[in-house]
């Protein structure tokens, strides 16, 4: 049994590789190909937000999917759904019809993807080890982040988006090969969630949400921006941070894993609140801005595992891990997504980038104490 979890781990492993490419050659460039598409800013912004929000909307369609199809199908149908975006994002020319169907398109694709991943995820790993198995994940992301962006970037300045997403959607359908074959996680029917575990999960994910809306959203088109709306350029600065991300995540798992997980939210919520101070000083300018992109990179990996390891571990601990992740996810798209609007909105009064970025502050503290008290009252293994 033992065996059939670590095969089914390493599978796991090879698929976030896969995915962790096609987020950092692709997705991170969707924003700044709308603006280069004449959208402005704070358009821009509003339309990852509105992406988000058909998340939102589209949640409840999984489980009786999930019961009818299996959750590592959903998981599965997801994955193709997000190519297809890829395929049609070459076509979208402005705010229009195509726009419309292509967020459409994007937020169901997300939230079929995303909630079974991490439902999925939840199922087949362990509280034991739980901080490892989510670091190597991270790091994981962390080390193809150092690759792909200079790929995608270098992509769409040479040979444009009729090239560029393409490929990617066939990156996107080479995700699914790790996860063919692999156990499937059953679904209960007719389970209660424990309400007081999941408003507290749900909390958590709204403030992890607002965050990297303001830390990685909102600091990504200042970066586009300072960089001079450059793909190239900009892909070559997330792929400099990479090289500072991949040591952070597995750090912060031995630390959770080995009995100090208090010492984890010191260190990675400390960072994460430093790293945001640093963006909102340096987006001005492009060398300094590059260095709080890769200062950003290293603290993002040691938050996701600070924060995913206890969530993973509550969903475990809860009586089914897709209600869990249906009931919870949700807050996380709020977050983002109001994160995204309240910039979007203070870019087109004549604010800028600044004011947003440091807004994230305030969801690394209550992100910070949340967890603090979790373990606190001992609720970790």
């Amino acid at each position: 049994m033992v065996r059939i979890a670590a095969t089914a781990m390493c599978r796991i492993y090879a698929h976030a590789g896969l995915q962790s490419f096609v987020e950092a050659s692709g997705g991170i460039f969707v924003a700044g190909f709308l603006v280069a598409q004449g959208l402005s800013y704070s358009a821009a912004l509003a339309s990852t937000a509105l992406i988000l929000l058909s998340r939102f909307a589209m949640r409840g369609a999984i489980l009786p999917l999930a019961h009818h199809i299996g959750l590592r199908r959903v998981l599965l149908l997801g994955l193709t759904i997000r190519a297809a975006s890829f395929l049609m994002l070459p076509f979208v020319t402005g705010i229009g019809p195509l726009l419309a169907a292509f967020l459409l398109v994007t937020g169901i694709g997300s939230v079929f993807y995303w909630t079974g991943y991490h439902a999925y995820v939840s199922a087949l790993g362990d509280s034991e080890r739980g901080g490892r198995q989510v670091s190597i994940q991270q790091a994981t992301t962390a080390i193809v982040g150092i690759v792909a962006p200079v790929a995608g970037g270098f992509l769409l300045a040479r040979v444009g988006p009729h090239v560029t997403f393409p490929i990617i959607a066939a990156i996107q359908m080479l995700a699914a090969l790790p996860l063919i074959g692999a156990p499937d996680a059953a679904i209960a029917r007719d389970i209660r969630l424990d309400p007081a575990l999941s408003r507290f999960a749900r909390r958590l994910y709204f403030n992890e949400g607002f965050h990297a809306g303001c830390a990685v959203v909102v600091w990504n088109l200042a970066l586009f921006a300072s960089l001079g709306e450059h793909f190239d350029a900009f892909g070559g600065a997330i792929a400099f941070a990479g090289l500072a991300a991949a040591a952070g995540s597995l750090f912060i798992g031995k630390l959770i894993d080995g009995g100090r997980p208090q010492h984890s939210l010191v260190i990675a919520y400390g960072a994460a609140a430093l790293a945001l101070v640093i963006k909102a000083v340096a987006f001005s300018s492009p060398w300094l801005a590059i260095a709080a992109t890769a200062l950003g990179a290293l603290v993002t990996p040691m938050a996701a595992t600070a924060m995913l390891s206890p969530l993973y571990d509550m969903a475990r601990r809860s009586a089914c891990v897709l209600r869990f992740s249906m009931a919870t996810e949700g807050g996380w798209d709020l977050g983002c997504s109001a994160a995204c609007l309240i910039a979007a909105a203070a870019l087109q009064a004549g604010a800028s980038f600044r004011v947003p970025i440091l807004l994230g502050l305030a969801a690394v503290l209550t992100m910070a104490l949340m967890l603090r008290h979790w373990y606190a009252r001992g609720e970790t293994a």
